[in-house]
Order: C-alpha cells, then sequence, then structure tokens
C-alpha cells in the first residue's frame, strides 16, 4: 500500500468519525456508559468506563455538557 493513500471501497465507512456525547449512565456497580452520536453514518455507540483520571494540563472543572 502506498504511504499516505487509501483505497476506499463505496461500502467502508469513512476514515474519520466524530463522535458527539449525549448522556452518561452509572449502574449500582459503578460501571459507567457513555452514549455517542455518529452523524456521518447515522449511529450511536455505546463506550463502556469504570473510571477516568485528568492529569493537571486536561480539564479543569467538571461542568456538565449541554
Amino acid at each position: 500500500m502506498a504511504e499516505g493513500k487509501t483505497h476506499q471501497k463505496p461500502m467502508d465507512p469513512p476514515a474519520v468519525l466524530i463522535m458527539k456525547r449525549k448522556s452518561v449512565r452509572q449502574f449500582p456497580n459503578d460501571q459507567r456508559v457513555a452514549l455517542y452520536y455518529v452523524d456521518k453514518i447515522n449511529k450511536y455507540v455505546t463506550v463502556p468506563y469504570t473510571a477516568m483520571q485528568w492529569s493537571s494540563t486536561g480539564p479543569t472543572s467538571s461542568a456538565t455538557e449541554g
């Protein structure tokens, strides 16, 4: 494969997808699941996680997004 080139067929998904978070749900066992929407493919994606640790260079506030 040539460097910097992709050979995409018409049925392949886009090379770049932008996910927008719609909600976060916490379950009783401290499992959290984030729900994202990907406009380009008209699909919702769920991402399970347990905890996120922000470094000192990360976000400074924990305000919820609207």
